[in-house]
């Protein structure tokens, strides 16, 4: 059976490029095997010793002139083609069926080492699934990150095929309470009086905490744990609720059935949101060792999504955020320039910003418009001690979006991964 030998378990950017077959992608040189006078290929030639120091050549050979030290085979790359998966697949045991053969390049993508191990252990993960696309991408990441969860494939897969945003997840989760607070009202002999006057008081505790979340000073106060504990409580207590609500084909029973299901589905939304991104930022290898977070931004009405990725410094959950040494990658939307994407890297107090745009023509504004607000960004940034070095205008419709951020892939098979052959 055989295995990869792949350093640090793969490929992936900043590291050498290695074909997983135990041959380095560096050029290969070395001699040929030769013949020896008298003998064959592989074998070696007998001889008798003349005397010390001397080595007598084979019986019945001529005396030759001494020969040429052989020239090093030349040696081609080539671009790593889908049959080289496939074949590596089948030594592997693995049947290369075209499902195999796109999660095996995918595994290549983000630089996993695609071993039997590994190959196990993702098609467990992926058990019960539909095997999309997104499910494939999250079992990886959550291998990248040393999860073996089949249940955490399912909430980070929903997320990635989903794209949910917070930010319009809370505003409609504060509707669905109003509703709930009303149909509760119009409700009263249904349930316990006591029971309803508690609720509502919940539910009212519940409706402040959301606006909280949604206003403009949520980075600060947002406690994502925090939050996952009471919309679990939350959401247990609804149920418990909707299972003692009598049956009845009353307008007031029905009304509050209804909206105990809507904002129940409404939680569950909320609830998926927040345990994909506290998945998204558990430790793992240093490609994926990073914080995650949705926030909303109150700047628009309705609030959109501001989605904030930084990376941590070191390896394994030791690794912790340090300011003076780390990536910031900000996604957010903008009133007039559409979606942009800034990243800081931060080096020993130094930044380096790069600002990408979708489309020219609001790169072309953005330019303008940082040029000229540059000076006050760079005495905002030397106020809290940190210098700028310099910055970058890009319109990149690929990296204008926090998934490259979030799943960090090579940009090409082809281009990066080189199979070494030997010239016959």
């Amino acid at each position: 059976m055989a295995d990869f030998t792949a350093e640090g378990g793969g490929v992936h950017p900043g590291k050498p490029v290695i074909w997983p077959t135990g041959k380095s992608s560096a050029p290969v040189s070395g001699t040929s095997e030769a013949e020896t006078a008298g003998g064959v290929r592989g074998v070696p030639p007998r001889t008798a010793p003349a005397r010390p120091g001397e080595v007598a050549p084979a019986e019945g050979a001529r005396p030759t002139a001494p020969a040429a030290p052989a020239r090093p085979a030349p040696s081609v790359a080539r671009p790593l083609t889908v049959e080289d998966i496939r074949a590596h697949l089948l030594s592997l045991q693995i049947e290369p069926t075209d499902f195999n053969t796109k999660l095996a390049s995918l595994m290549l993508r983000n630089g996993v080492e695609v071993s039997r191990a590994n190959f196990v252990k993702l098609m467990s993960m992926l058990q019960g699934t539909d095997k999309s696309q997104a499910m494939q991408e999250a079992a990886v990441l959550l291998l990248m990150k040393g999860i073996d969860s089949p249940q955490a494939v399912r909430v980070l897969g929903q997320f990635f095929a989903e794209n949910p945003a917070l930010a319009a997840q809370l505003l409609g989760l504060q509707e669905g309470l109003q509703n709930l607070s009303s149909a509760l009202a119009l409700g009263k002999g249904l349930l316990d009086s006591n029971l309803i006057s508690q609720l509502t008081a919940l539910l009212g505790q519940f409706d402040e905490t959301f606006q909280t979340i949604s206003d403009k000073s949520a980075a600060k106060v947002f406690g994502r744990g925090n939050t996952i504990n009471d919309v679990r409580a939350l959401k247990a207590l609804l149920q418990g609720i909707q299972e003692k609500t009598p049956t009845s084909d009353s307008p007031q029973a029905q009304a509050l059935s209804s909206a105990l299901m809507e904002f129940q589905g409404k939680l569950d939304g909320v609830l998926q949101n927040l345990l994909a991104q506290a998945i998204l930022s558990q430790s793992g290898r240093p490609e994926v060792n990073y914080h995650y977070q949705q926030i909303p931004n109150a700047m628009f009405t309705p609030p959109k999504n501001f989605e904030i990725v930084i990376k941590r410094d070191g390896e394994g959950k030791e690794a912790t955020i340090d300011p003076r040494n780390t990536q910031v990658v900000m996604s957010m939307e903008t009133e007039n320039m559409g979606k942009m994407v800034v990243s800081m890297i931060v080096k020993d107090n130094k930044v380096y910003v790069i600002f990408v745009f979708n489309e020219k023509d609001y790169g072309d504004q953005g330019r303008t418009l940082i040029a000229k607000e540059f000076g006050e960004f760079q005495q905002k940034l030397a106020d809290r001690n940190f210098l700028i070095t310099g910055y970058q205008v890009k319109v990149d419709p690929a990296m204008c979006n926090i998934r490259p951020y979030l799943i960090p892939m090579l940009p090409r098979l082809e281009d990066l991964l080189k199979k070494i052959d030997i010239e016959a």
